[in-house]
C-alpha cells in the first residue's frame, strides 16, 4: 500500500467532514475535530498495513476520534457545571474557555479527594458506587467529598 497523505486527504475529506458534522453541531468544533482526525491519519499512516481499505481505516479513525472528542467535551462541560456550584462562573457561559487555571484547584486535593470529587460531581456516580470502587466505607467517601468541595471552593474564592 503506497498512498500519500495528500491522496488520502483528497479522497476522504468529504466523508470525514460528513461524519464529524453528524457528531458535533458547531462549525468551529467540527473544524477542530476534522483537523484532529487528519492529524491522526497523518501520524498513523506509517503504521497502516492495508488490512482494510483506506476508507474503512479513515472511517474508524474518524469515529474513534469523534467519540473521544465528545467524551472530553462532556467531561469539560460537567466540570464547568460542577465548578459553577462554587460561583466561579455560570455553567451556561459559552464564552468561558477551559484552561489550566480552571483545573488548578483540583491540584490542591490529595489523590483520593480528587478521585471522589470527580467521580461524584463530574462522572455523577453514587456515593455507594464510589465506596465500592475505592474499597472504602461510604462515610469515608462522604468526608473526602465534603473536604474536597471545601478546598476547591476556598481555592476558587482565593483565585477568583
Amino acid at each position: 500500500m503506497d498512498m500519500s497523505f495528500s491522496q488520502i486527504y483528497d479522497e476522504q475529506k468529504s466523508m470525514v467532514w460528513g461524519l464529524v458534522s453528524r457528531y458535533v453541531p458547531l462549525k468551529q468544533d467540527r473544524e477542530d475535530l476534522y483537523q484532529e482526525v487528519f492529524l491522526k491519519v497523518f501520524r498513523s499512516l506509517k503504521h497502516f498495513r492495508g488490512e482494510a481499505s483506506v476508507k474503512t481505516w479513515v472511517y474508524r479513525i474518524t469515529v474513534n476520534t469523534s467519540l473521544s472528542y465528545l467524551k472530553k467535551k462532556k467531561r469539560n462541560e460537567a466540570l464547568m457545571s460542577a465548578l459553577s456550584v462554587f460561583n466561579v462562573f455560570s455553567a451556561d457561559d459559552k464564552q468561558i474557555e477551559l484552561d489550566e487555571d480552571v483545573f488548578k484547584p483540583l491540584g490542591k486535593l490529595n489523590p483520593r479527594q480528587r478521585m471522589v470529587l470527580i467521580l461524584a460531581d463530574i462522572e455523577d456516580q453514587s456515593l455507594d458506587n464510589i465506596a465500592d470502587m475505592l474499597n472504602v466505607p461510604v462515610g469515608t467517601v462522604k468526608s473526602n467529598l465534603h473536604r474536597a468541595r471545601e478546598i476547591v471552593k476556598k481555592e476558587l474564592e482565593k483565585n477568583g
